[in-house]
């Protein structure tokens, strides 16, 4: 009780401040003071033995379908795994139009908002599992904002608490002039970060908070967060900082970057971190057994006419000091990439960070198609690519680890249902039980 009278006379006295400094407050007001989880609170055991079911089956099903959930298809998959064990499966949830919509209008709950795909009426939605991934709960419409677009969602969960931080981007759609969350951009901002975080296993979320003011500097256009998990660090230095990649675009628009997002008070507040040399673009980033950053990015490279191309190869870094500054970029010529998002993990030995990493993205040099599972055991140097995952049409993927060390792998792919294969009909889910990671991964 002593502990709560302080902290509300705390947070009195920082409103009070507030107010005679004439900030705004409301959606936009720069401060944020999310509810902490409080010490009276029962906790749970803080490593429990969560165990999933395991018949020395891959476990796979499908989490989001185009033309269900009263959406016309699902895009940017990211996962996270909470402390009580129930996986997240996070989407843009979009009513924009798919490039499989023409023909078949009749397949399809609604009319598409605009005319392009990126840009309209995208939802932030998520789906729970309690089985391991093996049957998902009624989806959940996390952020929704009209017809502006809400997305690449980038979550995590603090360890001590076991909140579920949710980073997500906003874009105002041109004849769009409500927002639920943006009362203005007169400060030229109209792609924004925001986040917002669930106490109860991801059931409910909490209010939208924007950080653009802290996370976006006055000359960046593009910007988006993830779209994939983020970790928390377990080693020294910087040990317990809170990390989110992310990738932005400066110089007019023309130069892309990839950086990250931290927090090293469990979420109360978020900084800027660095950011890589020109040329990252999407990013996934791991910590290494020595305690450094790796991240690992979609690759950007120009033209002789200063015109964006993909890479055929992915591109990494790393970080010595907690993601404050970067190493030089390596391009990783093992893990060839048609340009498109990837995604990274630590493979964990004996439940410590180790140099075993593992890396899904469309392993191909043109095409979006052939999700695999990639490997490395010497922390991102070479890689091996053991697992084909999809072979056919297939584009943007999360992969996370589970408490028993199963590896699950989310990801867009498609067979063809709405005519020529196209990599977004679907989002799909992918387990590798602990009994066959020998078999499937030699782990």
């Amino acid at each position: 009780m002593k502990h709560r009278l302080l902290y509300s006379l705390f947070i009195f006295s920082i409103l009070c401040t507030a107010c005679g400094d004439d900030l705004k407050f409301g959606p936009n007001s720069g401060i944020v003071i999310p509810e902490e989880p409080t010490e009276d609170d029962p906790k749970e055991d803080e490593d429990p033995e969560i165990n999933y079911p395991d018949n020395r089956e891959i476990v796979e099903s499908v989490v989001y379908e185009a033309g269900k959930d009263n959406h016309i298809y699902f895009r940017i998959p990211a996962l996270t795994v909470t402390k009580k064990g129930t996986i997240l499966a996070f989407c843009e949830a979009r009513n924009t139009k798919a490039d499989f919509y023409e023909g078949n209008e009749d397949k399809f709950p609604v009319v598409p908002v605009g005319s392009t795909k990126d840009l309209g009426d995208i939802d932030l939605a998520v789906k729970r599992s309690t089985d391991g991934g093996k049957t998902w709960d009624n989806m959940i419409t996390v952020v929704d904002d009209y017809d502006n677009t809400c997305g690449n969602p980038a979550p995590v969960v603090v360890e001590s608490t076991g909140r579920i931080y949710l980073f997500w981007c906003w874009g105002r759609y041109p004849n769009q002039l409500e927002s639920k969350f943006v009362s203005s951009t007169s400060d030229g901002h109209t792609r924004r970060v925001f986040y917002c975080y669930s106490d109860d296993d991801g059931q409910t979320w909490s209010t939208q908070y924007d950080l653009t003011s802290r996370l976006k500097k006055s000359d960046w256009s593009w910007y988006a967060t993830g779209p994939c998990h983020g970790i928390q660090k377990q080693l020294a230095p910087q040990k317990g900082r809170i990390i989110i990649s992310a990738n932005h675009r400066d110089n007019g628009n023309k130069d892309n970057y990839s950086h990250i997002i931290y927090s090293d008070d469990n979420g109360s507040t978020w900084q800027l971190g660095g950011r890589t040399e020109i040329g990252g673009n999407e990013s996934s980033l791991t910590e290494l057994a020595d305690g450094s950053l790796l991240i690992n990015m979609r690759r950007v490279v120009k033209d002789n006419n200063g015109n964006d191309l993909p890479s055929e190869y992915r591109a990494s870094a790393v970080s010595k000091d907690g993601g404050a500054t970067w190493e030089k970029s390596v391009v990783n010529q093992d893990l060839i990439d048609p340009g498109c998002q990837g995604s990274i993990v630590n493979y964990p030995i004996n439940k410590n960070r180790s140099n075993t990493l593992l890396l899904s993205n469309t392993h191909h040099s043109s095409s979006r198609s052939n999700l695999c599972i990639s490997k490395s055991i010497d922390g991102g140097i070479s890689w091996t690519t053991p697992l084909v995952i999809w072979s056919g049409r297939a584009a943007y993927s999360d992969i996370i680890t589970l408490q028993d060390g199963s590896v699950c792998v989310i990801y867009e792919n498609g067979s063809g249902k709405f005519g020529k294969a196209n990599p977004n009909e679907q989002i799909s889910f992918y387990r590798v039980p602990p009994s066959l990671l020998g078999d499937k991964l030699n782990l």
